[in-house]
């Protein structure tokens, strides 16, 4: 099967020469916060998938070590009371937002509706407008210092993430049966108040090789040396054993006998 080994024309124009580095990088990076989230899922032992859900505390993580490792220039800004820092890559300062969109692999990404919050509303809007001052419920409690830590974080956010000027999305499926099955990067925008995105830029990023980080031996194989001592001789061996032939019974099916009957094809989602 031929892989595609070149970056595409809006890859180049993003990511410039690290383009094919960092789509490597961001399939390792899933790949480990899959063994992650499959630790919590197996360690809870529930027949939902509510503890592989937790990737989401673990993706962003996983892909900036992974990024990391091979594009220094990496760095991070973390949005106010948020549980995970945001990965921002380039010249550009791009930040690469990573979203867990179906388990299966047979969605359309292009289908896929995000669950919408005020951190994803602002990163898929990106605009050069300030944060909105205006009191709602969920201040009412708050103290007049706590209101302004809030906005002065959002403020300070919204200042990076207008700095950061782009967002790439990292669209990926995923299950703990299977791992990670398919990836996508691109840029979107929300196109309405369901989740639904519209994309301008969608691209499937091939997956590299399982094995790609193993070690592999270079130089020729090391030839075993002979094995020396005084081992018995051939007229001094033991005799070999005797056997009790005897006929065999017929031979049965599993079954009991009975002729096989022919099985329908079957075809597998994994």
């Amino acid at each position: 099967m031929s892989e595609q080994v070149v970056p595409t024309p809006w890859e180049t124009k993003r990511f410039g020469g690290n383009a094919l580095l960092l789509r490597n990088a961001i399939w390792r990076g899933l790949r480990a916060a899959h063994q992650r989230a499959l630790a919590a899922h197996t360690g809870l032992k529930l027949e939902s998938n509510d503890g592989y859900g937790l990737i989401w505390l673990v993706q962003h993580e996983e892909v900036g070590h992974a990024i990391e490792a091979v594009v220094p220039e990496l760095r991070r800004i973390k949005p106010a009371r948020a549980r995970y820092e945001l990965n921002v890559v380039g010249e550009d300062s791009i930040i690469l937002y990573p979203w867990k969109f179906a388990d299966d692999a047979h969605t359309p990404v292009t289908n896929a509706k995000m669950t919408m919050s005020k951190l994803r509303e602002s990163l898929l809007a990106l605009t050069q407008a300030k944060s909105d001052s205006q009191l709602s419920f969920d201040h009412a409690e708050l103290t007049e210092e706590e209101l302004d830590a809030e906005f002065e974080d959002d403020e300070t956010f919204l200042d990076d993430a207008i700095e950061a000027g782009r967002l790439v999305l990292i669209a990926y499926a995923a299950n703990p049966r299977a791992g990670i099955l398919r990836v996508f990067w691109g840029e979107a925008s929300q196109a309405d108040d369901r989740g639904r995105l519209s994309w301008s830029e969608i691209e499937q990023i091939p997956a590299p090789p399982e094995d790609e980080q193993t070690p592999v031996q270079t130089g020729p194989t090391p030839v075993p040396e002979p094995k020396t001592g005084t081992g018995p001789r051939w007229h001094q061996s033991t005799p070999p054993p005797e056997f009790d032939l005897a006929p065999r019974p017929p031979l049965t099916a599993p079954d009991g006998g009975q002729p096989p009957v022919p099985q329908p094809e079957t075809s597998s989602d994994a």
